[in-house]
């Protein structure tokens, strides 16, 4: 009888152990997962199951990393602590917040994480509205902008061209699906950027006789955009190892061949649906990369631009604006409501040096005059 009782307490002792071993088993195949839908769902604004998300990831994978294997041959940056941090800070938990963004610091420094870290320790908070000031120019602890309505938009957006990707260990999985088309519609979908139309970039690439194969070096998509007459190509890769699909692109400068930004997306599995998703995912990713901010020109030293936009407004170095300067209001003639004002494009500048409340920018498409401090800038 005593060793019936034994027997079965042994039977479910290991039961429990590979219940547990299961769990785990799972919870690893998943991390990456949880990490992904918590980016999702930041970028739908609902804070606290991000956090929860973020929270399960961590709970396998702890360290922040530039770099980490997810699945396969596919890498992808790894930032749960940092973004976590951020939903904390626009919940108003700037104790728990400041506490996730040292850790994520210590644990891999980024530009994301001292930009939030630095908001807070000036006091900061996300819910608070801009205060009023006599001064015209933004004051360094002015809220950052938010992306800024049609109606204020000057000059064109930044032009780009979509580049044939390399395929990786794809095969004939993509089938009837044409890749390139899909990015193009993905980047015209989400109304960031002006992007060129496919026929003219197949003309461009068989007048230099590149065709369509995707195998491009960052100093030929340059010299490629420059030729079509864009600010920018973007090109890249889209890879399968195993299950796992990854597509990683890169934004040039035309003028330089530097990488503006890189984004990648990935997926369990290739179908069109998956497709569809991640590079929808990809262009959205641009576009909170590059964000459509307005600001001020506070120096001007002969082609030299300082303006009051930073690290913490999300601009990067190689980024473009447009410098314009507001006139007369434009008044109705019979009813008197004011339209709107003269805007006068005064040039286009280039940054070079960013730091956290300001960047340095020199002139490299002069318009119809000479910028001066307290003109308008937007990014193009």
């Amino acid at each position: 009888m005593r060793f019936l009782k034994n027997f079965r307490r042994l039977i479910f002792g290991v039961v429990v152990l590979l219940g547990l071993d299961f769990q785990m088993a799972d919870a690893l195949a998943q991390w990456h997962l949880f990490y992904r839908t918590g980016l999702q769902t930041m970028e739908r604004g609902d804070w606290s199951r991000a956090i929860e998300s973020f929270q399960q990831a961590i709970r396998v994978k702890a360290r922040d990393s530039k770099k980490i294997r997810a699945t396969g041959v596919m890498f992808i940056e790894y930032f749960p602590h940092r973004e976590m941090g951020i939903c904390y800070f626009h919940l108003g938990n700037l104790e728990r917040a400041k506490q996730e963004l040292t850790l994520s610091l210590a644990q891999e420094p980024s530009d994301r994480a001292r930009n939030f870290l630095g908001r807070i320790n000036r006091g900061e908070r996300a819910a608070d509205p801009p205060e009023a000031s006599p001064n015209p120019l933004p004051l360094a602890t002015t809220p950052p902008r938010t992306e800024p309505p049609a109606s204020t938009l000057i000059g064109e957006r930044l032009s780009i061209a979509v580049l044939p990707f390399e395929s990786k260990g794809i095969g004939g999985a993509l089938g009837q699906i044409d890749l390139l088309d899909k990015l193009v519609t993905g980047f015209v979908g989400i109304n960031r950027f002006k992007v060129i139309e496919r026929a003219q970039l197949e003309k461009i690439l068989e007048e230099q006789k590149l065709g369509m194969s995707g195998i491009i070096d960052a100093s030929t998509a340059a010299q490629i955009g420059k030729g079509i007459g864009v600010d920018g190509v973007v090109c890249g890769s889209i890879t399968q190892g195993g299950n796992a699909v990854t597509i990683d692109a890169r934004l040039i400068d035309t003028e330089t061949a530097a990488i503006i930004t890189a984004k990648d997306a990935y997926s369990n599995g290739l179908s069109l649906q998956n497709l569809s998703q991640m590079i929808s995912d990809l262009a959205a990713r641009f576009k909170t990369d590059l964000p459509l901010v307005n600001g001020y020109v506070i120096s001007v030293q002969g082609e030299k631009v300082t303006v009051d936009l930073g690290h913490k407004n999300g601009i990067k170095k190689g980024m473009k604006c447009h410098v314009y300067r507001e006139g007369a209001p434009i008044v109705h003639p019979v009813t008197g409501e004011v339209l709107g004002k003269n805007i006068d494009e005064l040039c286009e500048v280039q940054i070079t040096d960013v730091f956290d409340a300001y960047a340095l920018a020199t002139i490299t498409k002069p318009k119809s005059g000479t910028p001066a401090v307290r003109d308008k800038v937007i990014t193009k």
